[in-house]
């Protein structure tokens, strides 16, 4: 630990404070930058990611976090003064709340990466949310999001109206999800122009986390239903309008036309839960189970996990094996054999 947080030992052994390290800085610049540096710093950290959804998500964690230590808006030359023992006061009162392990982890990997950037930038203070001064709570290998049995999958993709505008919108939204195993902010940031032909392929042009783009093949079926909507969007000649639009007026289920700006994910999510509910399915099920169905079945047959990787677009293995949920596993445990 850096001399901002030095302990010392008092006369009957009690591990005290030392006495007041200086704060702070960054190098070669005057102390009384101090604010301003920091707040500049934090905004380009901010936008460090493409991705509005990622930083969204960061600022609403950071925003948490100086709420917790008592930081008012904007005071970020207070940042100087965070310690390890804050952040994990924070991660147990998270915890106290009933917040799930895997979301009190990304909190603090979102802190871990804040302090981590500003030492990049220039800060001389040492990074409080580190792992060797606060451990974050310990996460199964498996994902919990719920996945989807082939059969029920199949309910799914089957469940919107075909006589309906809106149906074929949903129809072939639902076999992208299924097919591509892509993520919701993908799906609602694709354009007509990244359905496109290559060589003998049918593919879209996916856009993903950081920025990175991957072709992701698709099943013949998939190809049928977004042909089956493109065309009945009339969208085939819009080549840089969204591919997913939300219909016009939910009463005249997409048949005076739909809106041309794409759909959010919250559409789409609640798109989802409606199928959900209409099929009797497990509540537990969301847009994300599409993905993780889409993995492990395939893996269940045959696939590579270098091509799962791949066809993720995750940077990491070990990643792409959370999302596999080992289906047979569960039929042959051993609870089955047990007799007393």
């Amino acid at each position: 630990m850096d001399d901002n947080a030095r302990m010392v030992s008092d006369a009957e052994g009690e591990i005290v404070p030392a006495s007041p390290a200086p704060i702070p800085a960054f190098a070669g610049s005057p102390a009384g930058d101090l604010r301003a540096q920091l707040g500049q710093a934090v905004a380009a950290w901010l936008l460090r990611t493409t991705s509005a959804q990622t930083r969204k998500a960061y600022r609403s964690d950071l925003d948490q976090f100086l709420a917790h230590a008592g930081i008012p808006a904007k005071a970020w030359d207070q940042l100087a003064d965070i310690r390890p023992e804050h952040v994990a006061a924070w991660r147990d009162r998270l915890a106290a709340g009933g917040m799930t392990n895997a979301s009190i982890r990304r909190k603090i990997t979102c802190l871990r990466s804040l302090f981590s950037y500003l030492k990049t930038y220039g800060y001389t203070g040492a990074n409080p949310a580190h792992s060797d001064f606060v451990a974050a709570p310990a996460v199964p290998r498996d994902g919990k999001t719920v996945g989807l049995s082939p059969a029920d999958c199949r309910r799914f993709l089957e469940a919107p109206d075909a006589s309906t505008p809106t149906g074929i919108r949903d129809r072939a939204l639902l076999g992208v999800l299924a097919f591509s195993g892509c993520r919701v902010d993908e799906l609602v940031k694709l354009r007509v122009r990244d359905y496109r032909t290559n060589g003998e392929h049918r593919i879209l042009q996916i856009t993903g986390k950081g920025g990175k783009e991957r072709s992701t093949p698709l099943h013949i079926e998939a190809v049928e239903r977004l042909a089956a909507w493109i065309e009945a969007a009339g969208i085939v000649h819009d080549a840089n309008g969204p591919l997913f639009r939300p219909q016009k007026s939910a009463r005249m289920q997409g048949r005076d036309g739909f809106r041309p700006k794409a759909m959010t994910t919250r559409a789409v999510e609640k798109l989802v839960k409606r199928y959900v509910a209409s099929l009797g399915l497990d509540p537990n099920v969301v847009v994300h189970s599409f993905r993780v169905t889409a993995l492990t079945t395939a893996r269940e047959r045959g696939s590579d996990i270098i091509d799962l990787q791949d066809f993720a677009g995750h940077a990491d293995p070990r990643t792409t094996l959370s999302y596999i949920r080992t289906r047979d596993r569960l039929s042959k445990s051993p609870a089955y054999v047990l007799k007393y």
